[in-house]
């Protein structure tokens, strides 16, 4: 068997961007993976775009090709139905709650989204100024076109960004020869900021050339929901972090046990992001049930709610780890979240995050609420 992995760097005002790169990507070579029974994949994953193949290590001449298509240009002739499922995709999310709380932990934040909090703090009802987010005043969804798409591909494909990670028994030779031209062309200096010397992968707005901030259209929750609904967003820390890891599974299996009266409360990840992003979401008649519930989920948030937890969340982060580990698939995955560029050993990259959770201690769990204390912010999802 072998596999290979190729990710490239986007950032999150982009994702709408990647995700339609992403389709027309997984579009155009679903057929020969297939004709092959090779495994195919694509996708935002820890906050980075990654194509992946597997196969059968007899057909290493058709999975190069297939990875080749994977990251090649968009092309509006093969790709045009990308943009349009993503506009599909993005409508449907703004369609429920749950959707706008999806919407929320993907998009860009920046310091001054959070609102200062303690655990005291969650005894009290949000007001209606720390329940707004920086999108309410016009609820909206970005708008993609196809030049923000090959721009995108320009700038984040260019060979000199792209990570490429092969799994099996295939001479070095071989694979330089089929994957040394992946991609785009270098980057170069092309898109830097000046004096920085960092290339810039925002995507210009349609229609203004020069201008990378995103542009988007209006969009409409239900005008008449039959629900009040209140909820939390936060981040432990990275996806990567080992802390972050323990903490949040130590979280979801205290709120398995959280029983609101009135109300159902959900814990909501997105894999997309780098960031760690969760959201608390609750659901109730009324709204100061909601608000409860929201209260109550938070109140876990402490060292004295998750100390009784701490073991568990690390035992299941460290499940996670390992069973991803026996797998292909999630292996190349792994090794591409832990990357290291001082070690060429790629198996000891996920093997010292395993390391890290087997030292772990209930201090530990310190750092990660300090993350959630300074990023916390209150989304409002309903109307």
């Amino acid at each position: 068997m072998v596999g290979v992995r190729i990710s490239a760097p986007v950032e999150p005002e982009s994702f709408s961007a990647a995700r339609a790169l992403i389709d027309g990507a997984l579009n155009r070579t679903r057929s020969q993976a297939s004709a092959i029974g090779a495994a195919l994949r694509g996708g935002i994953e820890d906050g980075r775009i990654a194509y992946q193949v597997v196969g059968d290590r007899r057909d290493m001449d058709e999975l190069a090709w297939i990875v080749r298509r994977l990251a090649s240009s968009p092309s509006d002739e093969s790709d045009g139905g990308a943009l349009r499922r993503e506009e599909a995709r993005l409508d449907r999310l703004a369609e429920t709650p749950q959707g706008w709380l999806t919407l929320e932990l993907t998009r860009p934040r920046s310091p001054r989204d959070a609102q200062p909090w303690s655990p005291t703090d969650a005894q009290r009802a949000p007001t209606d100024a720390q329940r707004r987010s920086p999108t309410d005043a016009q609820r909206t969804l970005p708008v993609v076109g196809a030049e923000e798409v090959r721009e995108l591909w320009r700038r984040s494909h260019a060979r000199d960004r792209l990570r490429v990670f092969v799994l099996g028994d295939v001479p070095v030779p071989r694979i330089l020869a089929d994957l040394s031209r992946v991609g785009a062309p270098p980057l170069g200096t092309l898109g830097a900021d000046a004096g920085s010397g960092v290339p810039r992968l925002g995507v210009p707005r349609s229609g203004v050339p020069g201008s990378t901030e995103p542009s988007f259209r209006s969009a409409s929750p239900p005008s008449t929901p039959l629900y009040a609904w209140s909820a939390a967003a936060f981040t432990l820390g990275p996806v990567w972090d080992p802390v972050a890891l323990a903490a949040t599974e130590a979280l979801r299996a205290a709120l398995g046990e959280l029983d609101p009266p009135g109300a159902a409360v959900w814990m909501h990840q997105v894999g997309e992001g780098a960031g760690g992003w969760i959201g608390f979401a609750a659901r109730a008649s009324r709204r100061a049930d909601a608000d409860a519930a929201v209260a109550a989920a938070l109140e876990l948030a402490t060292v004295a709610g998750l100390s009784p937890w701490w073991q568990r969340g690390v035992a299941a982060a460290r499940r996670k780890i390992a069973t991803a580990a026996a797998v292909p698939e999630e292996w190349l995955a792994l090794v591409d979240r832990y990357f290291s560029p001082d070690s060429r050993d790629a198996s000891a990259w996920p093997r010292g995050a395993l390391n890290r959770l087997d030292a772990l201690a209930t201090d530990d769990l310190v750092v990660a609420l300090d993350r959630l204390r300074r990023s916390l912010f209150r989304p409002r999802i309903d109307t």
